[in-house]
C-alpha cells in the first residue's frame, strides 16, 4: 500500500475495518510519538486491526491561540509520513476549525467510533480532545465498556530511555539554541526543513561562496542565527545520500540587513538550483551569527567556517574532501 492511498481527509473516507486508534497534534513525529505509535501497532498485530492515527490539520493552537500558536516542527506532509513510518497503517488527517473546536468530546467520540470501528484507543497521558479538553484519559475510560473498546495510556516518559520526549523541547532546542543535534536526537533523526530556491541578492557569490536562498513554507520552526553543517537533497535526484553544505541562518549583520535568510552553499558543487526544491538536513551548528568590522574578515570567517564544517561533515560520515578546493 502507497503512502497517498494510506492518507485520508475524513473519518468517513475510512474503510470500514477496526482500527486500533491514537489521536494527537503529532508535530514533529519525536521518539516520544514513535514509541506510541509503536504500541498502536503492537496492539493492532495482536488484536487483528488495522493502526490508525488521528491528527489534525491546521495545529489546533493556530485556531484557539493564533497569537501564541508555536511553530511547527515539520509540515503535515512530512508528519503523515513519518507517522507511516514509525508503524501506522493508516492516518487521517482532519480539518480543525472553530467548529470541531466546539464539538463536544461526546460528540467525537461517537463519530470516532462508528466510523474506525476501535478495538482499541492508545493515548498520551496529557491529551484531551473536545471542546474545553473534555475528552480526558478518564473520559476514554469511563466509556470503554460502552463502545467496546481496549484504552491505553502511555506515559509521557519513554520507559527503556527514561527520557521525556517532547516538541516543545525541540523547539527550544533550535530556536534559542540551535542545537540541532540535541533535536535530533530528540526526533530520532535529522531536522530538516525543505523548500523551494528563491532570488536572492548574490551576496554570497560576490564574496566567492555562492548559495541557493531557500524558502520554507510560513510557520515552520527556524533554527537559531548561525552557520551549519549540513546534507542537501536536490529534488531527490543529484544524490540520494545528500550533498555536503553549509546553511547560513541570520540577518547578514556585518551588511545591515533586517531580512531573515536560509542560504544553502553546497561544497564542491556547481550548478544553477533557482525553482528547485531542496531539504536541507542539518547536522551540527558550526559557529553562532556575528557581525564583523568588514567584508574581508567576514570572507576570512567564511574560509574557518568551511574548514571547520567539512571536519563535521566528514566526521558525520559524508562523502566530502576535508580540505577546501581539492
Amino acid at each position: 500500500m502507497n503512502s497517498e492511498s494510506s492518507i485520508f481527509r475524513s473519518l468517513a473516507e475510512l474503510p470500514g475495518d477496526r482500527h486500533v486508534v491514537t489521536v494527537g497534534s503529532f508535530d514533529g513525529v519525536h521518539r516520544g510519538h514513535q514509541y506510541l505509535i509503536q504500541q498502536v501497532a503492537e496492539h493492532a498485530s495482536r488484536l487483528n486491526a488495522s493502526a490508525l492515527g488521528v491528527t489534525f490539520d491546521p495545529h489546533p493552537a493556530e485556531v484557539l491561540r493564533p497569537d501564541k500558536a508555536p511553530s511547527r516542527v515539520c509540515t503535515t506532509s512530512v508528519r503523515t509520513q513519518e507517522m507511516l513510518t514509525a508503524g501506522l497503517d493508516r492516518v487521517a488527517v482532519l480539518e480543525f476549525d472553530h467548529q470541531m473546536a466546539n464539538q463536544s468530546a461526546d460528540d467525537f467520540l461517537s463519530e470516532l467510533v462508528a466510523a474506525t470501528h476501535p478495538a482499541g484507543i492508545i493515548i498520551g497521558e496529557d491529551f484531551a480532545f473536545g471542546h474545553k479538553r473534555q475528552g480526558t484519559p478518564e473520559f476514554l475510560r469511563e466509556r470503554a465498556d460502552q463502545y467496546g473498546y481496549e484504552l491505553t495510556i502511555v506515559s509521557r516518559v519513554n520507559p527503556d530511555s527514561q527520557v521525556e520526549w517532547s516538541s516543545s523541547f525541540i523547539r527550544r532546542e533550535l530556536a534559542q539554541n540551535g542545537n540541532v543535534r540535541s533535536a535530533a536526537d530528540a526526533l530520532g533523526r535529522l531536522f530538516s526543513l525543505s523548500g523551494t530556491v528563491g532570488d536572492g541578492e548574490k551576496r554570497g557569490r560576490e564574496l566567492g561562496y555562492p548559495t541557493a536562498n531557500l524558502r520554507p513554507p510560513e510557520g515552520l520552526i527556524i533554527p537559531a542565527d548561525g552557520i551549519y553543517a549540513a546534507l542537501v537533497d536536490v529534488n531527490d535526484e543529484i544524490n540520494q545520500n545528500g550533498l555536503p553544505c553549509l546553511v547560513y541562518v541570520g540577518k547578514r549583520p556585518t551588511f545591515d540587513n533586517d531580512l531573515r535568510v536560509i542560504e544553502v552553499y553546497i561544497l564542491d558543487f556547481d550548478a544553477d538550483l533557482y525553482s528547485r526544491n531542496i531539504t536541507v538536513h542539518f547536522i551540527e551548528l558550526v559557529r553562532p551569527d556575528r557581525a564583523f568590522d568588514s567584508a574581508d574578515e567576514l570572507v576570512q570567517q567564511m574560509h574557518n567556517d568551511e574548514v571547520s564544517g567539512r571536519r563535521i561533515l566528514s566526521e558525520f560520515g559524508a562523502n566530502v574532501s576535508t580540505t577546501p578546493g581539492n
